[in-house]
């Protein structure tokens, strides 16, 4: 004990080593130490260790008030540590294994400094001047030390806690509580530092350490041993799990990991939406992570909400990725420092997640630059967007293994943009259609085409658009998207299909009809509306007066809010979803349960990916049901059908049968449409899927690429 220690009134730096003859003594006695110091380094914990370590076992707790001015690499070691309280993992940063902490300190002090602040051994606080005070800074040195007797030492001099400070002329005066006249001296010093830690110091306000990503990683609690006897202050298991994969994988996820890297590590999975692409390329990651050793992992995303969604995943598999887009600050600072320590070797595994749009800048690229690429991967996700001459540039060359991923990676009617992905993915390393998912892997569903017939204003509008846009075509009747008045015709020709007027009043009735019994009223839950550009307000309006509780997803909500709108949904509380576009691609909603498909443009990108929304497994969900609106002539008018009608109805065959060739109720669905094929001698196309007349009508002027 400290009575025990034969303390000395003074120590100058000249004639003792403060560190070896004072601190460590004092820290070995100690089951409490506070100390305010102006400028701190996690050096001074590997000269100070053995007091440390004996503090640890004692049971003992360190308490720090610094001034705000850190290494950059401590700092993020305080950060880390203080996250792990409530995250309860340091996962890649703590990616050192830790024996014991004498060794950990001497030569990994970082990581036993973010160890012992997750555990509460050490806690920091930082002095920030007051107003008034702005000029001035923290600058005190003083300690006070508590020993299991109650016997305290106060310390007061020039020593400030980093290296340099072991080797300057420094002195500490030495106070003991249970020695006459010195007790007032020790309880002044004292009092000083709880005033200042309970914010009652009238030069400085005193605040904790921020915490950063608050419960993002709780799953991935884990248990190992600690690198030290941790008595009484434990708030969590902080321990080092490198990156691996949590989940058993499927026969075909695994055969698609084996077809990708015998195709020699570039490639495309070509799976259907709701088979796992997520799950199945990170497992290739950590494959390619244990057998090489190290990592740096690239993942490309098309839209903002996706990038928090492939970050969870990750979590999952123990990665902290890198976020990378205009709402994310500082991510390229990030980056320059996290690659330092990639390139030295300090971690072996560093993940980077970026939205499409930041990662085809020139700012993405040169903060990538300065890497050497050995052991590198990128993944693509939703691949089929990075086709287009802006976003391609978002494909860095210098990576030289690559995992594209998409249900539809072709680009619909862009051969220019389909051949610069195939360019950098070489080609599709693995298939997994939905005929064959469905069943096993995804739900069955029945599909209900819904026939809509245009007003004859709408047949006449469209005629009008029509024999414009045939008069913008050059000779070829090729389409030139280059064309601003041509691409202005075709959109405004598209709209006019999708919110025609008959759609609504038959959505309505359907929904009186069929859902809304007073039997199952209640049960109508977990339907989605895809509704054209213009009218979801409305749809929102006419399903809400049939006392439905529905909510908007369109690209106004918040990503908060929409998170929150996806909760309800999930639980029932609201029974409808309308949207836009902003649930084709990523959002994860397996209760969906019935689709109406208001709708749709002729890429099938778009209408695979809405139907892979409903499609995903869920408890209770035997199949599900999809209500494709579809216009079409009506057989029993004694009007001779226009041109017009046998056009459009080129345009909507692809997708009705897309859908009905892989529906539980197949033959159903296309007796709906059968007799109207038949009557204008267009049956062939009543089994002809998109790609498989996509070259047949390339040069045809109804709009199959309005919306790429």
């Amino acid at each position: 004990m400290f009575k025990d220690l034969n303390l000395l009134p003074v120590y100058d730096s000249s004639e003792h080593s403060i560190v070896d003859d004072l601190l460590v003594p004092l820290l070995e006695s100690s089951v409490s130490y506070i100390r305010g110091v102006g400028y701190f380094t996690s050096g001074w914990l590997r000269n100070a260790s053995k007091g440390i370590v004996q503090l640890v076992e004692n049971g003992g707790k360190v308490n720090f008030v610094v001034s705000p001015l850190l290494e950059k690499s401590d700092w993020q070691a305080l950060k880390v540590g203080e996250r792990a309280k409530t995250e309860e993992t340091l996962k890649s940063i703590l990616s050192q294994s830790i024996q014991n902490l004498s060794k950990s300190l001497e030569y990994n002090t970082r990581n036993a400094l973010s160890w012992m602040v997750a555990d509460g051994v050490l806690e920091f606080k930082f002095a920030i001047p007051k107003s008034g005070h702005t000029d001035g800074d923290y600058h005190d040195k003083v300690g006070v030390f508590f020993d299991k007797n109650n016997d305290i030492v106060a310390i007061h001099g020039s020593f400030n806690d980093t290296i340099k400070g072991s080797l300057n002329g420094e002195a500490f005066s030495v106070f003991k509580s249970w020695e006459p006249g010195q007790l007032p001296y020790v309880k002044i010093h004292q009092n000083r530092l709880q005033k200042l830690l309970s914010s009652g110091n009238q030069q400085f306000n005193v605040f904790s350490i921020p915490e950063a990503n608050k419960n993002a990683f709780i799953k991935l609690r884990d248990n190992a041993k600690r690198p030290y006897n941790l008595v009484k202050h434990a708030t969590c298991e902080v321990v080092d799990v490198k990156p691996s994969c949590p989940f058993e994988l499927f026969d075909y996820q695994k055969l698609a990991i084996d077809k990708w890297e015998k195709a020699n590590f570039v490639g495309i999975l070509e799976m259907a939406t709701g088979t796992g692409k997520t799950i199945t390329s990170l497992s290739a990651a950590i494959n390619r992570y244990e057998k090489n050793g190290s990592l740096l992992l690239v993942i490309l995303v098309p839209f903002l909400h996706l990038l928090e969604q492939w970050e969870l995943v990750c979590n999952k598999f123990g990665i902290l990725p890198i976020l990378c887009s205009s709402t994310h600050k500082n991510w390229n600072i990030k980056i320059k420092s996290k690659l330092q320590d990639f390139n030295l070797g300090t971690i072996d595994f560093l993940c980077i997640v970026s939205v499409h749009q930041t990662a085809s800048k020139p700012k993405f690229s040169k903060s990538l630059s300065k890497i050497t690429f050995q052991n590198s991967l990128l993944i693509a996700d939703e691949v089929h967007y990075l086709g287009t001459s802006s976003l391609k540039h978002a494909l860095l060359p210098t990576i030289k293994e690559r995992i594209g991923l998409s249900a539809t990676p072709e680009r619909w009617y862009d051969e220019i943009g389909t051949s610069t992905l195939f360019k950098y993915f070489s080609s599709v390393c693995f298939k997994f259609p939905l005929e064959e998912a469905i069943g096993s892997f995804l739900t069955p569903y029945k599909y209900f085409p819904i026939i809509i017939h245009l007003s004859e204003n709408e047949i006449s509008q469209y005629e009008y658009f029509s024999k414009k846009i045939s008069h913008l075509c050059p000779d070829d009747n090729s389409i030139d998207l280059n064309n601003e008045e041509l691409k202005r015709l075709l959109i405004r020709r598209s709209l006019l299909l999708a919110n025609a007027e008959g759609k609504i009043p038959k959505l309505l009735d359907i929904l009186r009809t069929k859902y809304f019994s007073d039997d199952n009223l209640k049960d109508f839950k977990h339907a989605l509306i895809y509704c054209a550009p213009g009218s979801h307000r409305e749809v929102l309006q006419q399903v809400s007066n049939l006392n439905i509780t529905c909510h908007e997803f369109v690209h106004q909500v918040n990503i908060r809010k929409r998170n929150e709108v996806l909760r309800s949904f999930d639980k029932g509380d609201i029974q409808v979803i309308v949207a836009i576009k902003c649930l084709d691609e990523g959002v994860d909603i397996p209760a969906t349960r019935t689709a109406f498909f208001l709708s749709s443009t002729t890429n099938p990108k778009e209408f695979i990916q809405r139907r892979g929304r409903v499609l995903r497994k869920s408890k209770g969900k035997d199949f599900s049901e999809i209500y494709d609106f579809i216009i079409a002539p009506n057989i029993d008018s004694e009007t001779v059908v226009s041109d017009a009608y046998k056009s459009i109805l080129k345009r909507e065959m692809p997708r009705f049968a897309e859908f009905s060739s892989a529906a539980l109720n197949e033959y159903e669905s296309r007796s709906q449409l059968y007799n109207i094929l038949d009557k204008y001698e267009m049956l062939d196309l009543i089994d002809k899927k998109p790609w498989e007349i996509f070259h047949k009508l390339r040069k045809a002027h109804w709009n199959i690429n309005e919306e790429q």
